[in-house]
Order: structure tokens, then sequence, then C-alpha cells
């Protein structure tokens, strides 16, 4: 980036204040998904609660269940009720669908200038939630981590919704480093620390927070000390790459390029070529996600 002048930096530095002071203006999550998340978090919660909470909110109650009975789960029977869907996918599986039914609104706003196509960040946010979760399970985590990194995977870029109105106006930008790079020096801050700021408001589990924080770390490669990457947060990056690649909810041309980092390869104990029958295997994961959740911002 080109050297700043003094006026640049003291207009950065203010909008960053500006930025952080509206952390306190981020719209919460709706009262009743933040009700179901704490109830959730709660070791006593029994599926009843569950459905006491839920039995006036048909509408999510409805999303809810054609998420789980959709082919992305590949369930051998219909999920009929909140009750069964616990049954099957215990209460990380549910919390996964409470926060991707309530969240959805949130990611449907106009991200045109990253590239987006109308609603295009919930179809990539969709694409990276999938691609996480199946990443996760191929790497033998357990069933809460796969679903925390679900969860990860779909608010990975939520703090875009605090920056976009300041980036509206700037150049056009293709690849990752680019793009964080121009948020900081246009607003002080890029999308990973604003999404930190989102998912403090929002009460998540200090994981998710990590991965929205963390998923575009640089490190320098020849650096040893710093190769190393957390296996969950090498899941959440390399289906990002992959999700970028496939381009859902980009405009044509317009998806970032980013690589895939060795370190996060060997997180996930894999060569070059493992990678590659594993990166084709998620591409389906995420198209079928696609298909099944696409509408789910309705």
């Amino acid at each position: 980036m080109p050297q700043l002048t003094r006026n640049q930096l003291a207009k950065r530095a203010q909008t960053r204040r500006e930025i952080r002071q509206k952390s306190d203006l981020i719209q919460p999550l709706p009262d009743l998904v933040a009700k179901l998340l704490r109830v959730l978090n709660q070791a006593e919660t029994e599926p009843a609660h569950l459905e006491a909470l839920l039995q006036n909110d048909q509408v999510l109650v409805g999303k809810m269940l054609a998420m789980v009975n959709s082919p992305f789960y590949g369930l051998n029977r219909p999920i009929r009720t909140v009750k069964e869907a616990v049954v099957v996918l215990g209460f990380r599986g549910v919390r996964s669908l409470v926060l991707a039914t309530g969240t959805a609104k949130f990611l449907q706003c106009d991200f045109t200038w990253y590239g987006h196509e109308p609603k295009g960040l919930w179809l990539h946010a969709v694409c990276v939630a999938a691609g996480s979760r199946f990443m996760a399970q191929q790497s033998n985590m357990s069933l809460d981590e796969s679903e925390s990194l679900f969860v990860g995977g779909l608010l990975h870029d939520i703090g875009k919704l605090m920056l976009v109105t300041y980036l509206h106006d700037g150049p056009l930008v293709t690849t990752e480093r680019s793009i964080t790079e121009y948020e900081r020096a246009t607003a002080g801050l890029d999308h990973t620390e604003a999404g930190a700021l989102v998912a403090e408001k929002w009460n998540l589990a200090s994981d998710i927070q990590e991965v929205i924080s963390c998923h575009h770390e640089t490190r320098d490669d020849d650096d040893d000390e710093a190769a190393g990457s957390s296996k969950g947060l090498a899941c959440v990056r390399l289906a990002d790459c992959v999700a970028h690649e496939l381009g859902h909810g980009y405009l044509p041309g317009r998806a970032p390029v980013n690589m895939v980092r060795r370190e996060d390869l060997a997180a996930v104990a894999l060569d070059e070529a493992s990678w590659v029958a594993m990166r084709d295997a998620m591409a389906v994961v995420m198209e079928d996600a696609v298909t099944a959740l696409g509408d789910l911002s309705r």
C-alpha cells in the first residue's frame, strides 16, 4: 500500500473510532433467536423447552424443518417436529439451524462493492458453512466442533455488514489480501475485526469469534514458528478458497482469488494430491447446500 499522509492517517483513525462506536448500534439478533441460543447453552435444557419457545413462531419452525429435511442433511426419514430434530441432530445441530435461520437477513444487504450479486453474501456464507463442516467431519473432528465450524463459516464475513457503506466509492479489488488491505486503509480496520465486534455483541462462543477474527490472518510462509494453523481455522479457510473458486453469490468475474495455504493443508493432514479429491467432494457438498439453503433468506 502507498505511504499515507498525516491527513489520511487522521481520517482513517477517525473512521475506525466511528465504526467501533457503532458496535453499540449493531442490530441485535431477533429476541426469539437470542432466547433459543441461551436455552441451548444450558445443560438442563430438554427438547420440550425448545418446543415451548418455538410454538408461537411457526415461520421459524417451518424454515428449520425445511432445512433439516433438505437433501443437504441427507436423513433417511422425514423430521416433523423440533423434538425429532433435537434427537437426530443434537443441540449443537439445532443451534446451527437457529443461527442460520436467524442471521440470514443480515447477509442479504447490498454488498455489490465486494462483488456480490443480490443476496450473494448469503450464498457464499452457506457454501463456506457447509464446506467447513464437511472438512471438519472428514478430519475426524467431533460433532460439536463440526457444528461450531458450520456457524463460524456461516458468519465469517459478517463484519462486511459494518464496513460496506465506507467502501462503496472505492476501487474494485479482486484478491482477499487486497480487499482487507483496502478496508484497513480506508476504514482503519478490516472485516475480520469488524466481524469480531458483531460476534461479541451477539454473545457467540469464543471459538466462533476466533474463526471470524482470524480467517484472513496472514503469516510469513518462511517463518516456521508462525506456520502452524489450528485445524478448525484451516477448515474454514480451505472452504473459503473452494467457495470463491465456485463463485456462488458473486457477479461474473468478481469472486476474489485466494490461494490454498500449505499450513492449512498440514493442519488437516492433507498433501496437494489428496487435497484435489477433497476439494471436489467439498464442491458437491456446497452445491447441495446452495440448492437446499439458498432460499432461506427470503
